[in-house]
């Protein structure tokens, strides 16, 4: 199914709800006129809005498959801005002029529509300026105070929407002219608890995950750790390499909320363990130092497709493109294919910044003198390397290497930093690479 067509999903899903409030409402109460009629349909809105982005934050398996969870967020990035204009005009109708809002006529209704509408804006707060780059991406100041903001504080800040799901819900309940609508009040109950259930059930099973053993931690570059854990009840994850998962340290000197990282393992070679390289950039990933063995980690996930199913059975040209530390991803795939014995044309592009930046290279040489199909491909843009070129992965790079005819005949999957993937984009977009061609790996959340 088309991916554009998937992203409609969760919209899809709000206006289902939306469409069985207004119907459930209009067969008790006629609203007496058009701003009240406003005031209802902008006051549903906005529920049947919060409930799916409840639902979404629970990343559901099915949909994330389709759609990846980059985009996933993306659409609640989105209805999360939808929100506070919905929300806006309920308030505005319903106080009479948003100036009255703070005239405060106390009473069960109105404590509760407070204080959904309070936790509100602390969420939608703490989601737009720091726990997605959706909406601020093209402000230098505003991802510099997101790359700074204490992400688990935030986050947990964010956890805020439950209580303002709860509080709006029984807000609802406590509206005088739907006191006897038993229909509404119903569906309010009925979506209300079946969205709650799914995410009270979710964070039960985290709470639940098997721990890891931190068997192996060294650091392969000034900044960059690669940290290998083993199950500790002999259980590995299964997953396909190119995937990620959320990593927790629970037993361990580092604390923090659960953080996305990509496995740089083959599932095929490294049976009995997982291997993650992180880079340190931000609060959590700078105490990586204090990471020692025997520490404990759970991995929710996988999550991601990188490498999917119809490339994984397909002996066609791959082009693996990558920018930094998102060569992670693409060394796990490389990985899998030799551990397979993969016959098939690969090229490995590598976009570095500078030579400490370069890790496995012998391993990558290696693999080229025992594999003819097999050519890796660097190139460093900050600075001049003997024996390198120099510059960006352009159209110039791809041609002067010889890559030019993998436009047409390769699949590409492409990782790395939000500037290198703007320009990768392009450059696929501009030599007519199909979107069954990419696959694309964003950590824009």
């Amino acid at each position: 199914m088309n991916k554009q067509i998937i992203r409609w999903f969760f919209p899809g899903v709000a206006t289902v709800m939306f469409i069985t409030f207004l119907i459930a409402l209009l067969q008790d109460y006629i609203p007496p006129n058009f701003q009240e009629f406003m005031s209802n349909i902008t006051g549903s809105l906005s529920f049947c809005i919060m409930l799916t982005l409840v639902l979404i934050s629970v990343r559901p398996k099915a949909i994330e498959k389709k759609l990846g969870l980059t985009d996933m967020y993306e659409v609640h990035a989105w209805m999360a801005m939808v929100l506070p204009v919905t929300l806006l005009i309920h308030v505005t109708i319903r106080w009479s002029g948003i100036e009255n809002i703070l005239n405060f006529n106390l009473t069960n209704t109105s404590i509760l529509g407070y204080i959904g509408l309070i936790t509100l804006i602390v969420v939608v707060l703490t989601g737009i300026f720091v726990l997605s780059d959706t909406i601020i991406k093209k402000s230098k100041k505003l991802m510099n105070f997101k790359g700074n903001a204490n992400r688990n504080m935030y986050l947990w800040l964010h956890r805020f929407a439950i209580v303002s799901v709860i509080a709006i819900h029984f807000h609802v309940y406590n509206v005088s002219y739907l006191l006897e609508n038993t229909a509404f009040r119903f569906l309010a109950s009925f979506y209300t608890i079946f969205v709650l259930s799914w995410y009270f059930l979710f964070k039960f099973k985290l709470g639940r995950l098997p721990k890891y053993e931190v068997v192996r931690r060294s650091k392969i570059s000034p900044k960059i750790h690669e940290i290998e854990l083993k199950p500790m009840d002999g259980n590995r994850l299964d997953y396909i390499a190119g995937q990620y998962g959320f990593f927790r340290f629970v037993d361990s000197p580092v604390k923090s909320e659960a953080h996305p990282f990509s496995f740089s393992s083959a599932p095929s070679f490294n049976k009995d363990s997982v291997i993650v390289m992180i880079q340190e950039d931000g609060d959590f990933t700078s105490t990586l130092d204090d990471v020692k063995e025997g520490d404990k980690v759970t991995i929710e996930g996988p999550y991601g497709n990188f490498y999917p199913k119809d490339v994984r059975q397909s002996n066609e040209p791959m082009v693996l493109l990558s920018g930094g530390i998102g060569v992670t991803p693409s060394l796990s795939v490389l990985r899998e294919e030799i551990a397979n014995n993969s016959n098939r044309r690969i090229v490995f592009i590598w976009g570095v910044a500078t030579e400490e930046q370069l890790m496995y290279y012998d391993e990558l040489e290696k693999i080229a003198e025992k594999y003819p199909n097999f050519s890796h491909h660097i190139i460093f843009s900050n600075e001049e390397v003997e024996g390198f070129p120099h510059g960006f992965v352009d159209n110039d790079f791809i041609q002067k290497e010889g890559l030019k005819e993998y436009y047409e005949t390769a699949s590409w999957h492409i990782c790395g930093p939000p500037p290198m993937l703007a320009a990768a984009k392009n450059l696929l977009k501009e030599n007519n690479v199909t979107e069954q061609q990419a696959n694309i790996e964003e950590f824009s959340f």
